[in-house]
């Protein structure tokens, strides 16, 4: 953990994930403070960097620095961590909680962890280089268990909030980290999550990369090692039933079409979607977006409903799937957990069916980015560097795990769980 007595205020320390942190923001993070956790965790790259000095090496020498002149220190006592989040949705406080420990790493079809998302080549390969010069994990993998009975959530409201950490995300989300040392309590939560599956919810790269060299240090030593610490990941783990889980949508904008005609494309939609529509002039055109955004939460729980905008046309339309057979029809192999989804039915009725754009391009990125921002969504197909712009209902949660225990994966981008975890409130020395 970090000495705040040398490194400064965990608000000038800490850092967002490092999959969201643009060059502009990575930058502001380094002039915070010198001692910021994203020279560990996504450090820059330099012009003149070699295999021997890089982003991965220069982060190992930050950590070893910190560690030999105490910036960062290890805690003493073995110890799982209470980790809380609290922010603030529609005048209602949500306060998050749940637990930081190890896990021992599972290959994906013992079943005991569950992913939900397909993950990408370049993130993989970025973090097993940095862990591999590291040997040590800066953040953690947020995964979720079913405690319908608040069980884990008594033992946790049970320990004392001792001195701990606490920062303010950019977000303005409080963020608050303290160490469960009783180690009646520890055995106790052990066994309370003994025979629970582990759902992840964001991390899906960083527990492929904790595999990859778990089985690469397997195969270095030549056997398996059961006590060694790469065999164990650091995790977030909270309730599925906790209500200050929140998931966010991404919103969809698709851009350089080639063969794009819409009026033949609204033809196509109808026969598979209601469409309403509504028109708007520059002075309307903000609460008219709000309306179409109201309109499709309201529905969301009977019907499966989307925005959308065209460019060059005045319009907001709400899409309604007529039939949910079509799914069935369509993608017969998969699950109903996932025909049900509303990301899927956009990325394969819509996107590939009706725009041509294969399921397997989607994660290339060439024709589609993820927003979780409507106004700026909108804004891409208001100034013409987009053809359309789809809004999307949140995931539920419920559907990561049910999609997740029919072992299947998710379209890209289908959760964006809020609150994020921030990076540097505790870390794993292998």
């Amino acid at each position: 953990m970090y000495n705040q007595d040398k490194a400064g205020t965990m608000d000038t320390i800490v850092c967002p994930p490092y999959d969201i942190i643009s060059p502009l923001l990575q930058e502001e993070l380094y002039q915070k403070n010198p001692f910021n956790v994203v020279r560990l965790e996504y450090g820059k790259e330099n012009a003149d960097d070699t295999e021997s000095n890089n982003r991965y090496t220069r982060s190992s020498a930050f950590f070893e620095e910190w560690f030999r002149s105490r910036i960062l220190y290890q805690d003493p006592m073995p110890a799982m961590y209470v980790y809380e989040m609290e922010y603030t949705v529609g005048g209602t406080v949500k306060k998050p909680r749940g637990f930081i420990a190890l896990v021992k790493i599972e290959d994906y079809n013992s079943g005991v962890v569950k992913p939900h998302e397909t993950t990408l080549s370049g993130p993989k390969s970025d973090r097993l280089n940095l862990l591999r010069a590291c040997k040590a994990s800066f953040s953690q993998i947020y995964s979720l268990f079913s405690d319908p009975s608040g069980d884990v959530a008594a033992v946790l409201s049970d320990v004392p909030a001792k001195s701990g950490a606490v920062a303010i995300g950019a977000d303005k989300v409080i963020h608050r980290i303290w160490p469960i040392h009783d180690q009646d309590t520890i055995q106790t939560i052990v066994r309370l999550m003994e025979e629970k599956p582990l759902f992840i919810a964001d991390g899906h790269h960083r527990y492929d990369t904790a595999l990859n060299y778990r089985n690469e240090r397997r195969a270095a030593e030549g056997g398996v090692h059961k006590d060694a610490s790469y065999n164990y990941v650091a995790m977030f783990m909270a309730r599925l039933e906790d209500p200050g889980i929140m998931i966010l949508p991404a919103h969809r904008v698709l851009m350089n079409l080639t063969h794009f005609y819409p009026a033949e494309f609204e033809q196509a939609l109808n026969r598979y979607f209601y469409l309403e529509r509504i028109d708007f002039t520059s002075r309307t055109e903000e609460k008219d977006r709000e309306t179409i955004l109201d309109t499709m939460a309201n529905r969301s729980e009977r019907s499966h409903v989307f925005g959308m905008r065209i460019k060059g046309k005045n319009s907001y339309y709400l899409l309604t799937l007529r039939d949910a057979s079509d799914m069935d029809a369509l993608v017969p192999d998969r699950s109903r957990a996932y025909r049900q989804l509303d990301v899927s039915i956009l990325h394969h009725l819509i996107i590939d069916k009706l725009l041509g754009i294969g399921i397997e391009t989607h994660k290339l990125g060439k024709n589609i980015s993820y927003i979780k921002d409507p106004d700026e969504a909108a804004e891409q197909v208001a100034n013409g560097s987009s053809e359309i712009v789809f809004f999307m209902n949140p995931t539920k949660v419920t559907q990561v795990k049910d999609v997740a225990s029919s072992g299947e994966r998710m379209p890209q981008k289908a959760t964006y769980f809020y609150p994020k975890l921030l990076t540097g409130l505790v870390m794993h020395k292998l």
